[in-house]
């Protein structure tokens, strides 16, 4: 495990690429990785320009993305019975049994190396990513056996239907309703969502709704298939992420089967809550790598670029600048790992109890870190990091992708003071006198 890897470019990847003794990686982390980064070389960075710019991603290329596991391997916690059951291989033949927290890490920040969050989004099903789990851990037996192995094989897609036109972080605040027919058979759900990550082309939603009255206890979660009448998906059209397929779903008189309910009425919020973890990890996950692109791309600009007879990097204020770039990914890097180490090792009730805090405040150290590198790295490269394409297209392509970072998953506003809550709630739980 002291092997270097990739490039070296510093602080382009984590430490124990460069042979950084670390506790955390064995053999198979490494076989992942190896596997991962050569996917993406091959068969992702060379068309995620075209991809991003028609804003869609291929079917066949999406069909390969499930035939090499990736599918599968983006669920967490990983079903992995189910996987063995169906012999999905995973990526770098790494056994279901094996998957861990590390393995999930390796996974989303090597393929995030294309540096186009739209086509990450758009081919390695992030409505997967944030809808699916709740129907692996609070579906129906029936609905599981239906969905599971339709969706680890790439058959089916899901996305998170959350966000409404009036209500984003505020989730309480959500007004789609859901009325349940008299005879008990079914649901007719009223209202709308938007920016919903692979709406358009997404087979089922897990739609937040209101069965109750109002606040967080009156909110239940149903599984809406999307091809049902009164269901109408329009893109949306954003500053960035073309590729993801952003949606604004209307949902007029659509008829739901009771059986699509998830766990009971009214504990709708909790089950929303129960994903906020993984997702605001993977979300940090994903920016720091979208920040270490910004920092390869600058310094090989630096390094290639002659100005007043001289390549940048011999101007100090260059290295302070790629130096500065390299301070935070390097800190962003090794919070994850400390809290990855500790998720991997906790229960549910553990994870949401310590965690829900440091992990809110990861998602805002990644994100206010991206700004800040993104916007040095554009310095960097001056026209270049401005113009679409070319040297500084993933720059360039960064600065309109990351605010959708920023602001998706809990703004900064909000996962800030929640995560000073959690702090004090979590110090006076274990004795602090505060």
């Amino acid at each position: 495990m002291e092997k270097t890897f990739g490039d070296l470019v510093p602080f382009a990847d984590p430490p124990w690429y460069q042979a950084i003794k670390s506790p955390y990686y064995n053999e198979s982390h490494a076989r992942l990785r190896a596997a991962v980064r050569q996917y993406v070389e091959e068969e992702l960075r060379p068309h995620a320009e075209e991809w991003e710019v028609e804003g869609k991603i291929p079917g066949e290329a999406f069909k390969k993305h499930a035939e090499h596991g990736f599918v599968a391997a983006a669920i967490w916690p990983l079903p992995k019975e189910d996987v063995k059951k169906l012999g999905i291989k995973l990526p770098g033949g790494v056994h279901p049994d094996e998957w861990n927290a590390f393995h999930d890490f390796i996974c989303h920040d090597e393929l995030m190396r294309i540096g186009y969050l739209g086509v990450n989004w758009g081919i390695s099903t992030t409505g997967n990513v944030i809808g699916f789990p709740p129907i692996v851990e609070f579906g129906t037996p029936g609905l599981k056996s239906e969905l599971v192995p339709q969706v680890l094989r790439g058959e089916k897609r899901f996305c998170l239907g959350v966000t409404e036109p009036d209500a984003g972080s505020d989730v309480g605040g959500i007004t789609t309703t859901a009325e349940k027919a008299k005879d008990g058979s079914h649901y007719v759900v009223n209202g709308a969502k938007k920016w919903i990550t692979n709406g358009v082309f997404a087979d089922y939603m897990t739609t937040a709704v209101r069965t109750g009255g109002p606040g967080a206890s009156g909110i239940s979660v149903l599984v809406v298939p999307l091809d049902t009448p009164g269901v109408t998906c329009r893109k949306i059209h954003n500053s960035g992420v073309n590729a993801s397929g952003s949606t604004y779903v209307e949902l007029d008189n659509v008829k739901v089967p009771a059986s699509n309910l998830l766990g009971k009425e009214g504990e709708g919020f909790k089950i929303i809550m129960s994903n906020f973890n993984h997702e605001r990890l993977w979300l940090s996950y994903q920016a720091n790598r979208m920040s270490r692109c910004c920092v390869e791309d600058a310094l090989l600009h630096a390094m290639n670029r002659q100005a007043f007879g001289k390549a940048l990097i011999e101007q100090p204020v260059i290295r302070a600048k790629l130096s500065e770039m390299g301070r935070h990914v390097a800190a962003s890097h090794a919070l994850l790992e400390q809290l990855v180490y500790h998720f991997s090792r906790s229960t549910r009730a553990e994870s949401d109890a310590d965690l829900a805090g440091l992990i809110a405040l990861a998602k805002v150290q990644c994100t206010r870190s991206l700004e800040i590198v993104n916007r040095e790295a554009q310095q960097v490269l001056g026209g270049l990091g401005y113009q679409r394409g070319g040297r500084g297209g993933r720059i360039e392509q960064i600065s309109r992708d990351l605010r959708v970072m920023v602001v998706g998953g809990g703004s900064i506003e909000i996962v800030s003071d929640l995560a000073m809550k959690q702090g004090l709630n979590s110090a006076r739980r274990k004795g602090a006198k505060i």
